[in-house]
């Protein structure tokens, strides 16, 4: 009776709150309190799709603080469409349009997450910093991420004196961030979209959303299983930018590293979670293949390297469409008298187009308005990587024209998102990384060699 007046007082005395905030009745440290305690609970989910989706999370992460049982009965959705909820709604005292507002209710027996299918999502709010691993999950997170960097390490070993050295130095630098940082969450819009959309089990939708639909069929579908993906993608990043440098300096993979790392924007576009480091992932992935790869000119193992390269840039393509310029500019960085640039460019399209035909690509919004406050964003975060370039272009602008290989596809590549970002702002991360390799690629391959 206590609960249900200070729900009622607190409905009085607050303003009517919004639909894109979350609720908590009585208050935050009656769910805490719930979240603590050794009661056992039971997950009744609504009828509609997003409620039984958002239950099999509740149930999933709940599971982690809490044993099942039957003492507290855990409700998901509205009562509009939720036949339990609707039968218990009366003990908390609010009417029933209120059930359609984020919010979590805390009764004595029952807990209410509640919400419609447009903010339903925001139930995940409380759990968004609360983390409860297994030990399991642990030691073969350490046990996968130490075999890496033991490999990797020993790879670099043989190139150069110094690059596993570096190498070890930029996995500290990594551990020190994540242990230190509190701000590895999920984006909004991820969870809105992406998440949702997993739990539901969308069968048609982005390439992400099928990704993470049998993700968390692997694995649980929680905050958990969604940072250690996150910090192990941040992983794989930091190690595949020492493959942008080129392979007699791959210990100048560090400043390629240094550059795109110091960048603000960089590092708070991967601090939280969502498409951004994908796309950032397969365009490193891409790009250390292509600056790594001698391409045989035998039938056979040239058609298995294309064909190679061009799932991985087609699927990518489905995720970050830009990536299609890569073997655009292959003609222009890298010509050959074989037919491998056409046959890259023709595997590669076609996968995209067949995918685009069953995957949504996240393509600009027309017609396209012209922006200037990310071209200045850049020329502030990214100063050091426009001198190097500006200088070293400069120096040796009569060989320009001239230019092939790695470092002439990263020009291109440069220019062209230079000119993308103008439009399409969220070209900003992929501008920062191919302008930290290409200043790299331009001192060591045009001073050093």
């Amino acid at each position: 009776m206590k609960k249900i007046l200070s729900i009622l007082l607190v409905i009085l005395i607050l303003p009517l709150v919004s639909a894109a905030e979350l609720s908590f009745y009585p208050d935050e440290k009656a769910f805490e309190e719930f979240l603590n305690d050794e009661r056992g609970y039971y997950v009744v989910s609504g009828e509609s799709e997003y409620s039984q989706a958002w239950a099999t999370y509740l149930d999933a992460k709940l599971s982690r603080f809490k044993e099942r049982g039957q003492e507290v009965i855990v409700l998901v959705g509205n009562v509009y469409e939720n036949p339990k909820m609707k039968e218990l709604w009366e003990l908390t005292g609010l009417p029933y349009e209120a059930s359609l507002n984020p919010s979590v209710i805390v009764l004595d027996n029952a807990v209410f997450f509640t919400g419609n299918e447009e903010n339903i999502y925001l139930i995940e709010e409380p759990f968004s910093q609360k983390h409860a691993f297994e030990i399991k999950e642990i030691y073969g997170a350490l046990l996968i991420v130490s075999f890496l960097v033991f490999l990797f390490t020993f790879l670099f070993s043989k190139h150069g004196k110094y690059t596993h050295f570096f190498y070890i130095l930029v996995i500290a630098l990594l551990a020190l961030w994540f242990s230190n940082s509190g701000l590895f969450t999920i984006s909004e819009t991820f969870l809105k979209s992406i998440f949702q959309n997993a739990l539901i089990g969308q069968e048609k939708g982005s390439l992400l959303t099928l990704f993470f639909n049998l993700y968390f069929r692997l694995y649980s579908p929680t905050e958990e299983a969604v940072l250690i993906l996150h910090l192990f993608l941040i992983f794989l990043i930091a190690t595949l930018l020492f493959f942008i440098a080129p392979k007699p300096y791959r210990e100048l993979g560090f400043v390629v590293f240094g550059l795109t790392f110091a960048s603000p924007t960089f590092r708070h576009s991967l601090e939280t979670f969502n498409g951004s480091i994908f796309e950032i992932l397969f365009l490193v992935t891409v790009l250390a293949i292509v600056l790594n790869t001698k391409f045989i000119e035998e039938d056979s193992k040239l058609i298995k390297q294309i064909m190679i390269l061009s799932v991985i840039t087609g699927f990518g393509a489905l995720i970050w469409p830009y990536l299609l310029l890569i073997p655009v500019f292959m003609f222009l960085a890298l010509p050959t008298k074989s037919m491998k640039n056409y046959l890259y460019l023709g595997l590669t399209t076609a996968i995209f187009l067949a995918g685009r035909s069953y995957f949504n690509v996240p393509l600009p919004e027309w017609p396209l308005v012209v922006r200037f406050d990310y071209l200045i964003l850049f020329m502030k975060e990214g100063i050091v990587q426009i001198i190097l370039i500006s200088y070293v272009l400069f120096r040796f602008r009569r060989s320009i024209l001239r230019m092939k290989g790695g470092k002439a596809l990263l020009l291109w590549l440069f220019l062209s998102h230079l000119v993308l970002m103008l439009a399409v702002p969220e070209v900003i991360l992929a501008l920062i990384l191919v302008s930290s390799g290409l200043a790299v690629r331009l001192i060591t391959e045009l001073y050093l060699t």
